[in-house]
C-alpha cells in the first residue's frame, strides 16, 4: 500500500508536470499574459527589444481589459523607453493623465547609496486608496526594479523588495497582480525567488519555456 507522503509527492509532481506542459504550448506572449489570474505574482525573462516591448504592452493591455490601475515600477532613466514602448495603445496619453497608468520612480527608494523599500510601499498603498475611489476591480503592477537590483549584485535588497511587496499587498483590499521584468535570473537565486513567486518562466524565441519552482 503506497504511504500519503508518496501518494502526496505523486499527485504534487503530476499536477506540476501538466502546469509546465501548459505553459511550454503557450506560443505568444500575449496569450500567457491574459491568463494570468488576479493575485499572481510571477518573473518573466525576455532577452531582446521585441520581446520586452511585448510583454509590456500586453500586460498593460491586461489591466486596461481587467479596469485595473496600471503600476511601473521603474527608473526615471527608463520613463521614456516605456513610453514609447506604449505609444501604440489608444489614448496612452489620457491614461497617464487620468492615473490609469501609473509610474513609480524605483529611484525613491534608495537614499545616500542605500535601499529603502518604505518609500515603494506607501506609494503603492496610495495608489491602492486611488483605485477604491475609482471603483477599479485591482491592481496590475509590472516591476523591473527587483531585477536591476540583481543585476547591480544587491541580491539581499532585491530578496527583501520581493518579500515586502509579497508581505504588503495580501493586506490591499482590491488584488494586485504583480509582473516582475527580469534580464535574467541567476541560478544559485532560484529557490529563494520562488518563495515570493508563483512561477518563473525564462523566454526563449520564439516561444516560452517555464521552469515551476
Amino acid at each position: 500500500m503506497t504511504n500519503k507522503p508518496e501518494l502526496l509527492r505523486h499527485v504534487i509532481n503530476k499536477f506540476l508536470d501538466e502546469q509546465e506542459a501548459f505553459y511550454n504550448n503557450i506560443e505568444y506572449v500575449e496569450d500567457f499574459i491574459s491568463e494570468m489570474k488576479d493575485c499572481d505574482h510571477m518573473i518573466l525573462t525576455f532577452n531582446n527589444e521585441i520581446q520586452f516591448k511585448e510583454i509590456v504592452n500586453a500586460f498593460i493591455k491586461r489591466g486596461i481589459n481587467y479596469n485595473q490601475m496600471n503600476i511601473l515600477l521603474i527608473y526615471r532613466k527608463e520613463e521614456q523607453k516605456y513610453l514609447r514602448t506604449l505609444d501604440k495603445i489608444p489614448n496612452i496619453n489620457s491614461l497617464f493623465n487620468s492615473q490609469e497608468i501609473t509610474i513609480i520612480p524605483a529611484d525613491d527608494g534608495f537614499y545616500n547609496g542605500r535601499f529603502f523599500v518604505e518609500p515603494i510601499i506607501k506609494k503603492l498603498s496610495s495608489i491602492m486608496s486611488l483605485a477604491e475611489q475609482k471603483s477599479k476591480k485591482g491592481l496590475n503592477l509590472l516591476g523591473t526594479l527587483p531585477g536591476k537590483l540583481i543585476e547591480e549584485g544587491r541580491y539581499n535588497d532585491a530578496l527583501g523588495l520581493e518579500h515586502t511587496v509579497t508581505k504588503a499587498v495580501k493586506t490591499f483590499e482590491i488584488p494586485v497582480t504583480i509582473l516582475c521584468l527580469y534580464n535574467s535570473v541567476p541560478a544559485d537565486l532560484e529557490d529563494r525567488l520562488s518563495e515570493y513567486h508563483d512561477i518563473i518562466i525564462k523566454r526563449r524565441s520564439p516561444g516560452l519555456t517555464a521552469e515551476l519552482r
